[in-house]
């Protein structure tokens, strides 16, 4: 079989069942997708992660949560309280400087794992570089696609079950936009067209993703507090880097399952309402062989 680029690129067999699936059978591609390409994956995740990391490092989240693993030690030891420093103002500038940057790559990272997850799918050839390359060429977008759902539902807040009944309608606006090659609001429009009727099964799947990967992330980052705790003689900045670091690493590395959830989810509403299984077997049909 011809390879393309490292050993990060995917192989060229389609990995959909070309069917319905029940909720065993998505957890069990995720998981897969996730294994068989963990690398990819993650290298993805970490890269979408980096720019949060650094915002937060730069905005003095680490100093001050530093200051608070020292007073949590010092807890054992009240003689070394009193010499402990007191949390520092928020510096504002930056921190409004760090979120316009975070809303300039919001685009990529709701997309870099999105794109590769369906090209996994779809059993095209991709790599981290290629992943992003796509994405970028679909920047704006997605941006645009992210700014809508953000004005729409962020005021609905105030009414949480309306808010949560439109993000789960608009939940696979990302991948139709992305695998379609459509604009923001057709990307809107498709994801709504596609959930209807299948709101309380979506909601139930992707409800128990986002836990499963909670508990997982927040396993994983957890771990940051004790090495963080145990390192002496560090100042208060590095011992609250340290934590982030590991926090920000662990939610990086369980990131992709909610978006390859999403991914599977998209592609089986299509095999559900359009005969999408129909289509990919059409086309296998008549693709030519593969190189050995």
């Amino acid at each position: 079989m011809t390879t393309v680029g490292p050993a990060s690129a995917a192989p060229n067999e389609p990995l959909l069942r070309l069917r319905p699936l029940g909720l065993g059978e998505v957890l069990d591609d995720i998981f897969r997708l996730y294994t068989r390409h963990i690398g990819l994956l993650c290298a993805n995740g970490l890269l979408v992660s980096v720019p949060t990391l650094l915002f937060q490092l730069m905005s003095g989240s680490a100093t001050n949560l530093g200051i608070l693993i020292n007073v949590v030690g010092s807890l054992s030891n009240p003689q070394t309280s009193g010499t402990l420093r007191p949390l520092g103002p928020p510096n504002l500038p930056l921190i409004g400087g760090g979120y316009l940057l975070l809303l300039i790559l919001l685009p990529v990272t709701v997309g870099a794992v999105s794109r590769a997850g369906i090209d996994l799918a779809l059993g095209t050839p991709v790599t981290v570089r290629s992943a992003f390359a796509r994405v970028a060429r679909r920047y704006w977008a997605l941006l645009a696609l992210t700014l809508v759902t953000a004005l729409a539902i962020v005021p609905l807040l105030l009414c949480f079950p309306v808010a949560i009944w439109i993000g789960v309608r608009w939940v696979v606006a990302v991948p139709a936009l992305l695998a379609e090659g459509i604009g923001p609001l057709r990307a809107l429009g498709r994801s709504w067209a596609l959930t209807k009727g299948s709101w309380w099964r979506l909601f139930g799947i992707l409800l128990l993703v986002y836990l499963l990967q909670s508990v997982v992330s927040g396993a994983l980052g957890a771990l940051g507090f004790p090495i963080g705790l145990a390192i002496p003689f560090i100042p208060s900045a590095v011992r609250g880097a340290i934590v982030l670091t590991v926090s920000t690493a662990a939610g990086a590395l369980v990131l992709p399952v909610v978006y390859l959830c999403i991914v599977l989810l998209y592609f089986d509403l299509r095999i559900r309402r359009e005969h999408f299984d129909l289509e990919q077997l059409a086309r296998q049909a008549v693709a030519p062989p593969l190189a050995e």
